[in-house]
């Protein structure tokens, strides 16, 4: 209550300096990251001029996740969806929460022709099954599973507030929980007022709120590396965006290549022809559940459900890396007025001779939710000087970057620094769910300007700081040119361990 009053006497300050003619402090961006909200990554960008504004919207988005994970969690024995699936052929009291995210899957269940399902739970637990063994469920188990899903999961009596277990399978409503989590908490910390922006992003779906457009980054499928080109930005005003692919989390592999953890429930195989789906939509809960729908649906169908849902748009990528996109993509009237995607300029064929890639892990310090430490990766030569960053975490605002001296060795010079100066390394991008704290990074053999580097000694750095915690820094020595290599790296307070690989590119054909 006491942060509440002390935005209410901000907020009374700035009103008062406006009729007095004074000018108000501009308003300031605050950057809020967390790791294993909901299973992923967590991020909470506020708007304000009120310094108090930011901590206390990020308090009251946290509570009110936890609070829904309760209800819709599958991993807690104890949730309400859990102990609701325990039931069959009850008529079971439920909250209005868990019947309104019901009610919204059974909407989406049936205008996607069986393309949404909370029932694909039960092939993706067929198939991780069945990887374990070394092998593929059969057509047969397959063909059964879809005769079982023929069955609707519930039946809904709004009138008594219950709801019926009908199927005789696992159900998940992830698939459209967290956009509609993300909808809920976004708009409780909207509510309590003294914020002109307020972005909520929850691996990868997210939600914009106010008059401010933020420029979100859009993953290209086949390189979504932190550090990789995104495939094109685009600004958002008060709406809802969400992101699905199979490129970030498989149930086994198949003639050595992943399978996607995204299942056509009518079906019941991995989704193979769509890389990716991107969805803007006036909520998070529809841009959520079409994002996973048009990952299985046939893109043509896509897009014309798209076109015939009021507010929504979207950006399909098809397995060879061409896009198809519905007609208020990107030229969003009314609520989205000034939605605009920018292509970044594509590179020339030029070969690149050498790649190293980074993969780490981020270590949890209570095995629940965490802060993001400050992490940074880059790569020196051998004299010490600092060629490519290739990684930067740290608390932005608009007065720059933030903590940049407790990452002490990427820090050390201005030489660094100048390097980064009026970049925007830690930008919004959406993107497929990934796991918590898992990440990755590439180096192309050339320096922050673009240009290729020489052949020879070069050393690659992974720094981690915690504000008031422990400052950890790993590294590993290197040849460009050399022979390719692959190495684990022991892990510490911060990070449970990197992989760093590294080998020559064949020239590419014109």
């Amino acid at each position: 209550m006491k942060s509440l009053a002390l935005l209410a006497a901000a907020s009374a300050l700035i009103a008062a300096s406006t009729l007095l003619g004074v000018t108000p402090p501009a308003a300031e961006l605050r950057v809020m990251r967390h790791e294993n909200v909901l299973g992923t990554s967590f991020e909470l960008r506020v708007r304000s001029r009120q310094p108090a504004a930011a901590t206390q919207a990020e308090a009251v988005v946290l509570a009110e996740i936890d609070r829904l994970a309760r209800v819709f969690s599958t991993y807690s024995p104890t949730s309400e969806l859990s102990r609701w699936q325990a039931t069959r052929h009850v008529a079971t009291p439920v909250s209005r929460e868990l019947a309104e995210v019901m009610g919204i899957a059974d909407r989406w269940r049936v205008e996607t022709g069986g393309a949404f399902h909370p029932g694909a739970a039960l092939f993706a637990r067929l198939w991780r099954e069945a990887a374990d063994a070394g092998r593929e469920p059969s057509a047969p188990v397959l063909l059964e599973g879809t005769r079982r899903l023929a069955t609707a999961p519930w039946r809904l009596d709004a009138a008594s507030g219950t709801a019926e277990r009908l199927g005789d399978y696992p159900v998940t409503l992830d698939a459209v929980a967290k956009g509609w989590i993300i909808e809920q908490a976004s708009a409780r910390a909207w509510a309590l007022g003294g914020m002109e922006g307020l972005l909520l992003e929850i691996g990868g779906d997210l939600r914009v709120r106010g008059t401010w457009p933020e420029r979100i980054a859009l993953v290209d499928p086949r390189h979504d590396e932190e550090n990789a080109a995104p495939m094109g930005w685009v600004d958002v005003r008060d709406a809802a965006l969400a992101t699905s692919g199979g490129y970030r989390r498989h149930v086994g592999t198949s003639a050595g290549r992943p399978r996607s953890h995204i299942i056509d429930p009518r079906t019941g195989v991995p989704a193979h022809a769509i890389l990716g789906a991107t969805v803007i939509a006036p909520d998070g809960a529809t841009a959520d559940a079409l994002s996973t729908s048009f990952c299985v649906m046939e893109p043509a169908a896509s897009l014309r459900l798209a076109d015939a849902t009021p507010g929504v748009a979207c950006l399909v990528v098809l397995a060879d890396g061409r896009t198809a996109t519905s007609l208020r993509w990107p030229g969003m009237a009314q609520w989205v007025a000034d939605t605009n995607v920018v292509v970044p300029p594509r590179g020339t064929n030029a070969a690149v001779s050498f790649e190293l890639a980074l993969s780490f892990e981020l270590r949890s310090p209570t095995g629940g939710r965490y802060q993001r430490p400050y992490v940074a990766a880059w790569v020196e030569d051998s004299d010490g000087f600092p060629v490519r960053t290739l990684l930067l975490w740290v608390l932005q605002s608009q007065k720059g970057q933030r903590w940049l001296p407790d990452l002490r060795r990427w820090h050390r010079g201005d030489d660094t620094r100048r390097l980064v100066d009026d970049k925007d390394l830690v930008a919004t991008v959406s993107g497929a769910t990934r796991n918590p704290g898992k990440y990755g990074v590439k180096w192309d053999g050339k320096d922050d300007h673009g240009a290729a580097v020489k052949p020879g000694k070069y050393t690659l750095y992974l720094e981690a700081a915690r504000e008031h915690g422990t400052y950890q820094l790993m590294k590993h020595e290197f040849t460009l040119g050399g022979d390719a290599f692959a190495v684990d790296l022991k892990g510490n307070e911060e990070f449970t361990g990197a992989r760093v690989e590294g080998h020559r590119v064949q020239p590419r054909r014109p």
